[in-house]
């Protein structure tokens, strides 16, 4: 097959984009996310060429939504390139939780995630995201009128899921990966839905992109190198953001009353980062609020928001998220009390707990408390009855739980589900787990280990 000089031009460029790409990963292994569509076999082909080339080994996965009548079809066409190729392949079937709305995110959520449980630490994902949908991206962004980390769109190269997720193709438009597929005889799938323009992505990529291009014929290119400038900004904002953030922090939580000192925009740019570590993007307006509710609002009130599954809360000058699908699936079967027994592992309500005669905890993950009772004796756990007296090791007088639950700082909502020790037949709070105990380690005849899980 005679291919043109262009056509060898574009070939040798593409591959070493790839190549770049995984030579800056320094990874030996390749899992590539194969949807069976034009971009996602171009970089199959690039990379099947080049992986005895280059000595990276490659992996293909597809992941099978269900959302069309084709999908069967479509993971059975990927199985026989991966086969051809003589190529590793793993089949991820996932199913939206609400298929009525919002599927697009939902569909990448679950996409990633599954793609997610397929990596190792020596391996990278790599997807074909290309010069077009980094400008649909772009345009998405400006749409919603979010700030430089929207509009910088799609990163060529991200930590994920304690490895890589790289775009090797980010810099070459649609038409070209058509030329490339054209050259090379490939075969491909074609998804209906791309047809429905009542989707965002779809309308531009019907309706708005081909007029761009017929006039700026390099638009999606110059958007690609604008996003990687963009990106570069990003980068280095998050770096700064990250150093800037730790003068706001007490015991790892946001103080607002640090927060609130300084001026903008560096007070909202933390706000933000800070965040996001709970994949939070505020928008503006949501920003303003926080602002007035949390900020401004008197030292003694008790600020509430509801963004999405997370309720954010004061106390004490500190900023609580409190996951609340998190905290009802922990509370869907409440147990009020459970017996402890010697030597066996007990999951109650959201937490672990082990009680033994060994100092040393299970691992390093666990927490201990010393307990002046032998395992011979009887231990149990319950929540509530805050009236209950208590004395911590090294205090001379006890107190009501309620009262030493302000002086330990709890907020008010953690209180009543608190997990507490009691001993024997007497009925003695012995131990708050996370707190105190009412012994030293001096003094242990056994010891509580515990962690919670949410």
């Amino acid at each position: 097959m005679l291919i043109s000089p262009e056509a060898d031009n574009l070939c040798q460029n593409l591959q070493q984009a790839v190549l770049t790409a995984l030579v800056a990963s320094n990874k030996p292994n390749v899992l590539l996310a194969l949807s069976g569509g034009l971009d996602s076999m171009v970089l199959l082909h690039l990379l099947a060429s080049l992986r005895h080339k280059a000595g990276f080994s490659l992996k293909v996965a597809h992941v099978h939504h269900g959302l069309q009548a084709q999908a069967d079809d479509w993971a059975a066409f990927c199985q026989a390139q991966a086969n051809a190729l003589q190529l590793d392949f793993q089949l991820c079937r996932v199913q939206l939780a609400e298929p009525e709305r919002n599927i697009e995110q939902q569909a990448r959520t679950l996409r990633y995630q599954a793609l997610a449980e397929l990596l190792t630490p020596d391996t990278v994902l790599m997807t074909a995201h290309h010069a077009d949908d980094q400008l649909e991206t772009m345009l998405l962004a400006l749409k919603r009128g979010s700030g430089l980390q929207g509009l910088a769109a799609i990163a060529a190269q991200k930590p994920f899921a304690g490895t890589q997720l790289l775009r090797p193709l980010l810099a070459f438009s649609r038409s070209e990966l058509e030329q490339y597929a054209k050259a090379q005889q490939l075969a491909f799938v074609t998804d209906p839905s791309n047809q429905d323009d009542s989707f965002d992505r779809n309308f531009l990529r019907q309706h708005v992109l081909p007029l761009l291009q017929q006039r700026f014929p390099a638009i999606s290119q110059t958007t690609a190198r604008s996003c990687q400038l963009l990106q570069q900004s990003l980068e280095y904002q998050q770096q700064q953001l990250a150093s800037e953030l730790t003068r706001v922090l007490r015991h790892d939580q946001l103080d607002l009353t640090r927060l609130a000192q300084l001026a903008n925009p560096v007070r909202d740019l933390l706000l933000r980062h800070f965040l996001s570590r709970f994949d939070l993007t505020p928008s503006a307006e949501q920003t303003r609020e926080f602002v007035q509710c949390f900020l401004l609002a008197e030292t003694d009130a008790q600020p509430q928001l509801q963004w999405g599954d997370w309720q954010l809360r004061r106390f004490d000058g500190l900023l609580y998220l409190l996951d609340q699908k998190a905290q009802l699936q922990a509370t869907a079967q409440p147990a009020d009390e459970a017996q402890l027994a010697p030597q066996q592992p007990l999951l109650w309500q959201h937490w672990q707990f082990l009680w033994n005669s060994d100092a040393k905890a299970p691992d390093a993950t666990w927490s201990s408390l010393p307990l002046a009772v032998p395992l011979a004796d009887q231990l149990r756990l319950t929540t509530g009855q805050l009236n209950r007296r208590f004395t911590p090791a090294g205090y001379a007088h006890s107190k009501a739980l309620k009262d030493w639950c302000k002086h330990w700082k709890v907020p008010p909502w953690r209180r009543g589900s608190m997990p507490f020790i009691i001993a024997g037949q007497q009925n003695t709070v012995v131990a708050v787990p996370d707190f105190a105990s009412h012994c030293e380690a001096a003094q242990a005849l056994s010891w509580l280990h515990f962690k919670a899980e949410v």
